[in-house]
């Protein structure tokens, strides 16, 4: 089991009123598998993801990642967890505009250790397999909003992580290419057997996904799929 969620709560205190995020829940994310996060906006579906990153603490309960629970690990250790062991692409992807399309995706690696040579040359494997072969030496501010999410999809990817967690990846994209975007992170899970856990607002993207569930008033309600 990659993730196992028990008893967590997530409740945020503001001037008004105490938002309950996550009301003890039990859940649980397999090795590999693709699951969708649907919700509203506002439902506390971010959050989540932070949490299952250690970046965000439950009130209560616990959150494992590969029997341990993330969020009394030393940080030196979460830190590690998560670049080794986590990707994560957002809305906005992120890059770094004085740099090339291969430099960006090489950048993480490199930061980690990797030898510089080494570190391009994957890069550029995995341009390829998200279809940018052809773009390794332009500078990413010449790339269009769907090649730029591609790219930091590959930097995601470059060290092998156990899981991506991706929130609202094709959000900012028109539909077709939106398209495009999932069909990348689904040939990634494929290929790698690397899980995907997604959360968007989307129904039509999250259907494609293998599971779906929906945060709705704290609790997690399963979608059965077709």
């Amino acid at each position: 089991m990659l993730y196992t969620l028990k008893n967590v709560s997530k409740i945020i205190s503001t001037p008004q009123e105490e938002i309950t995020i996550l009301n003890s829940v039990n859940f649980s994310v397999q090795e590999g598998e693709m699951l969708a996060v649907l919700g509203a906006s506002g439902s506390g579906k971010s959050t989540f993801l932070h949490m299952l990153a250690g970046l965000d603490n439950p009130s209560s309960g616990e959150i494992l990642f590969c029997g341990k629970n993330i969020h009394t690990l030393e940080e030196k250790e979460k830190n590690f967890i998560r670049n080794q062991e986590m990707g994560f692409v957002f809305q906005f992807h992120h890059l770094l505009p004085e740099f090339t399309t291969v430099e960006n995706v090489a950048m993480q690696a490199m930061i980690s250790g990797m030898a510089k040579k080494e570190a391009l040359q994957k890069a550029a494997e995995l341009l390829e397999i998200v279809g940018l072969s052809e773009r390794t030496k332009h500078l990413v501010t010449t790339l269009s909003g769907g090649e730029k999410q591609r790219v930091a999809i590959a930097r995601a990817v470059l060290l092998s992580p156990k899981v991506l967690l991706a929130d609202e990846p094709t959000g900012n994209l028109d539909p077709k290419t939106g398209e495009q975007i999932m069909q990348v992170l689904t040939n990634l899970n494929k290929e790698k057997r690397m899980a995907l856990v997604m959360v968007t607002h989307n129904v039509e993207i999250a259907n494609q996904m293998q599971r779906v569930v929906e945060l709705k008033s704290g609790v997690f309600h399963e979608h059965k799929m077709d």
